[in-house]
């Protein structure tokens, strides 16, 4: 018998912030905004051999940080997820906090 879970996947969210020393040079610094469990739904059909321009709906729980902020990503962030072993990469293209505690976030995989 098969057992249902809210969030059966596990992944992250990254953000890369750019930064700009005195000296002139750039420098990204990776910021994780969010790690642990995750869903994962297909919402467009898939185009080529790996899926590659697919559009996906991901759910995570709503959390606060340690400063009383809620995690939720931004335009342009990375979610790097696992799927039953399937491990691949998404873009964030929107999100949607929910006051059922928990986000929608809309992303799609292509373009790296």
């Amino acid at each position: 018998m098969m057992r249902v879970v809210t969030y059966p996947y596990s992944g992250s969210i990254h953000r890369m912030i750019e930064t700009v020393n005195d000296s002139g040079e750039y420098s990204e610094t990776d910021i994780t905004i969010y790690e642990g469990k995750m869903d994962a739904t297909l919402s467009t059909a898939e185009s080529g051999v790996l899926a590659q321009t697919a559009n996906y709906v991901i759910s995570i729980p709503l959390e606060k940080d340690s400063n009383g902020k809620y995690k939720v990503p931004k335009k342009n962030d990375i979610i790097n997820i696992d799927v039953l072993g399937d491990e691949f990469m998404l873009t964030v293209d929107n999100y949607m906090p929910s006051q059922l505690d928990g986000v929608t976030i809309y992303a799609s995989r292509g373009g790296f």
